[in-house]
């Protein structure tokens, strides 16, 4: 006891984690990144011409990113997630200059496009253990410093959210395909340079004197802590957001019959979770209530295509963010707080490898609801019924969550 009250005490005294670095890196990566969510659907869909080739794509796309983030908990842990994290934007950057390359030397081509963006899946994979990472490296068992570091990264994520739709809807409108392109590559290049300046913590340095590291052994710690595993099975229950590319880009082609309208939704996403971010930070917490928010907020982007409205749609992405990010940051740090920091990148690793493996799950279903062929408003309904089985679950979720506490 005498030792753990003088850990905590050691804990509150510490200063503040520096993350000026980190945060401004994950604004400019996200720029691109969510650019590159909305882009990369419309140049396959103008490419092959079909809502189901683009729709399984992006679920392939998504299951190689998710054997990326399983592959990065090892050199999480024994070069640091800092170091992991500037190598693997910089990857970023050179995997989507392809595209633009070929597009100026008129050899663009379906294949040539989903070999450059399965090689970035990968690197992205990657990129999201590090940066899920940083924050353990930083914060060091500090229960402020998670909630700070964590609510910081979800606003500089969402910012880049509003802002990179809206950035590429106004370059679409004005008919810019090429400099969206060049754009992307570019943010990805600049983040990485950003990245250099966040401090490499303690434990990145103790990581490459261990022997046992990595995605193994984090699992090995899931299976055995009752905390870790509930926390991490709710992190994949309310793993949705990666669909908002998809929602965005398919309602805006396939129900409004304006592509330039992807923009305007996918902002909606990005600045709703934003807004949960900075609810979030305002009253934090890993409560059960924050996931039964969640739930609501599954609910309503089920909902929100209903109308075939702009306005009702916007709306719903922005109450379906909002909800969602506060809930996933309630949980990210009931699971950072239960990770042994020298294992840091591995229990990452696996907390973002399973969540990942919900998104191709329900990306998947998005392609088949298009392949089907009834229709863009049969496979929305397909769609919504998915989520609502999620919500129930999310609401099931509560229940555990309420115990253990």
């Amino acid at each position: 006891m005498a030792l753990a009250a003088h850990a905590v005490k050691d804990a509150a005294a510490a200063p503040r984690a520096p993350a000026g670095a980190y945060f401004s890196g994950v604004l400019v990566s996200q720029l691109a990144n969510n650019a590159l969510h909305l882009a990369q659907p419309l140049l396959l869909l103008e490419l092959s011409g079909s809502f189901g080739v683009a729709a399984f794509f992006s679920a392939f796309d998504t299951a190689v990113h998710m054997g990326g983030t399983f592959l990065g908990g090892w050199p999480a842990d024994r070069l640091g997630a800092r170091k992991l994290l500037v190598i693997s934007t910089l990857g970023r950057g050179l995997s989507q200059a392809l595209i633009p390359a070929a597009l100026v030397l008129g050899k663009l081509t379906l294949p040539f496009a989903m070999a450059a963006y399965t090689l970035d899946a990968l690197v992205r994979g990657l990129t999201d253990t590090a940066a899920h990472t940083v924050p353990l490296e930083l914060g060091r068992g500090r229960r402020a410093d998670y909630d700070r570091l964590n609510s910081g990264y979800e606003l500089a994520f969402d910012l880049g959210g509003t802002a990179g739709p809206l950035m590429l809807g106004a370059l679409l409108a004005a008919g810019k395909t090429l400099a969206v392109q060049l754009a992307i590559p570019a943010g990805f290049v600049l983040a990485a340079l950003v990245f250099i300046a966040i401090p490499e913590a303690p434990a990145a340095e103790r990581s490459r004197e261990r022997k046992r590291a990595g995605s193994w052994e984090g699992l090995k710690l899931v299976l055995a802590d009752p905390r870790l595993r509930l926390a991490c099975a709710g992190l994949c229950l309310l793993n949705l957001y990666p669909l908002r590319k998809l929602m965005a880009s398919f309602f805006a082609k396939a129900i409004l019959q304006s592509p330039a309208a992807a923009g305007w939704v996918g902002a909606a996403f990005g600045l709703g979770g934003a807004a949960g971010a900075v609810a979030y930070a305002l009253r934090s917490g890993g409560g059960a209530g924050w996931v039964a928010a969640g739930a609501v907020g599954s609910l309503a982007l089920a909902a929100g295509w209903l109308p075939a409205s702009l306005s009702v749609m916007i709306a719903a992405a922005l109450l379906f963010s909002l909800a969602n990010v506060g809930a996933r940051l309630a949980l990210t740090r009931r699971l950072q707080e239960a990770t042994p920091l020298e294992s840091a990148g591995g229990v990452t690793a696996v907390a973002r490898f399973g969540s990942n493996g919900v998104s191709v799950g329900l990306k998947t279903l998005v392609g088949a609801a298009f392949a089907v062929g009834a229709g863009p408003k049969a496979a929305f309904g397909l769609i919504a019924g998915g989520l609502v089985l999620l919500a129930a679950a999310q609401l099931g979720l509560c229940f555990f969550l309420k115990k253990e506490s």
